[in-house]
This record gives structure tokens, C-alpha cells and sequence, in this order.
């Protein structure tokens, strides 16, 4: 079987998702969704990995600063060269956690930006830097979706704020994906909004609510080396 017939029967084989907050359970599970990328070829599985890696938390969580983050970032996209709306969808994911990044930072009481670089990702680090005051760094008019996301913040809304952010995420996935139906692109991004929709589905009861507001705010507070350790699975356990 060509790799092209190959990518349609894989393609035409996943379920449709629907939005992201109406699924009490996603229709496809991990493990059968593993068993059908397998159809990928072994360089594309590899970099569907890479891409997890990169944009998903339990990837970027067992880095112990964000310079090493940064760095993974950079050489994701550099792998990603046959494939520009992959590169152009890691720095998407990036700049939009250095936002909220800078939004933590901020409420915590960082008085200035700091050195930016060494924590931040893309074009908009000057952005934030320079207007390190203004509720959305300046950016409201490219990320309409800051000044809500501040607000939420500085309210303590945590379980809002990470329906904000997957929301956000979801709508640039769905950017990314016009265009790309039954190749290699669609397949990725088919598999990062499974794992959006997997991770909101476990919310949906009292008691993972619950659980939410733990993660959240685990989350506001970098981890130990320890705890990266100790509890943050390897990327390629989660999707593998």
C-alpha cells in the first residue's frame, strides 16, 4: 500500500471529534487511536512524538527552566522543515505560552519582564517586554483572547482560565488544519486535538473538577526537579 493510500485509510479511520466542550467522553480511545497511527511511517511517528513533546504539558514539565524548553522548541521546528505548517503550529503554541506565561509572572509580582529571552518564545517578547504594564502587553488586537485570560487570572479563576487557553489552542489547530485533509499534517493535528479533548473529557465530573483546580494550580508553581521526576510521564508515553 503507497504511503498516500495509506494516509487516506488512516485519515478517513478517525472519528470526528466535534467541539471541544461537547464531549462528555472522546469517541476514539488512546489505545485504538495508538494502534492506527502505527499506519504512519516510522520518520512521521517520530515526529508526531516531537510535536507532543513540544506542545503538550506533560512533555515540556520535565524540563527543569524554560531555556531548556526553548530549546527543544527551536529544534522541533528545525526537524519540522518539510513540513511549514507544523513549524508555523509549534510557534503558535509557543507564543501563546509565553502570554501566559508573562500573565503568571506579572501576578506573582514580577515588576518587569526580566530578561525575556531567557524564559520567552517568538515575536511578541519585545511586545511584552516594552508594555509589561498594559492588561494585554499591547497584543489584544493579535491575541483577543489576553485580556480575558488576564482577568481570569487575577481572578483566580482557574478552571475558566484553562478552558480559555485549550479553547484558544483548539481555534489554532483549526487554523492549521485548512487545507490539509488526508496527509501527514492532517494526522498531527487530528492528534493534538484529541489529546485537548481527552484532557477536558476527564473534567467533566464534580471530582475531576476538583482535580483541575489541584493541576491549575500546581501548574501557576514551576516543579521541583524531584517532582518532575517522580510523577511527569516520559512524551513518548503519551502517545506512543
Amino acid at each position: 500500500m503507497s504511503e498516500r493510500f495509506r494516509y487516506i485509510t488512516l485519515a478517513t479511520s478517525l472519528p470526528h471529534l466535534g467541539s471541544l466542550f461537547s464531549q462528555a467522553k472522546v469517541p476514539l480511545s488512546e489505545f485504538r487511536l495508538k494502534q492506527r497511527v502505527k499506519m504512519l511511517s516510522p520518520e512521521h511517528q517520530r515526529l508526531l512524538n516531537r510535536v507532543i513533546e513540544v506542545t503538550a504539558w506533560s512533555g515540556v514539565a520535565r524540563f527543569a527552566n524554560d531555556q531548556d524548553v526553548i530549546r527543544l522548541a527551536k529544534a522541533v521546528i528545525d526537524d519540522l522543515k518539510d513540513n511549514p505548517t507544523l513549524q508555523d503550529l509549534v510557534r503558535a503554541r509557543m507564543e501563546t505560552r509565553t502570554a501566559i506565561a508573562a500573565l503568571r509572572r506579572r501576578h506573582d509580582g514580577q515588576e518587569d519582564a526580566g530578561t525575556i529571552s531567557e524564559w520567552g518564545f517568538g515575536r511578541w517578547c519585545r511586545q511584552i517586554e516594552t508594555h509589561w504594564t498594559d492588561p494585554g502587553f499591547g497584543l489584544s488586537h493579535f491575541m483577543p483572547w489576553i485580556s480575558e485570560a488576564n482577568r481570569l487570572i487575577q481572578a483566580g479563576e482557574h478552571i475558566a482560565m484553562e478552558r480559555l487557553v485549550l479553547g484558544e489552542v483548539f481555534s489554532q489547530l483549526d487554523h492549521y488544519g485548512a487545507g490539509h485533509e488526508f496527509d501527514f499534517e492532517a494526522i498531527v493535528i487530528y492528534v493534538l486535538r484529541w489529546v485537548i479533548v481527552e484532557r477536558w473529557s476527564r473534567y467533566s465530573t464534580d471530582a475531576a473538577r476538583e482535580r483541575l483546580e489541584t493541576l491549575v494550580g500546581d501548574i501557576l508553581t514551576p516543579p521541583t526537579a524531584a517532582d518532575t521526576a517522580r510523577e511527569t510521564p516520559r512524551p513518548e508515553e503519551v502517545l506512543s
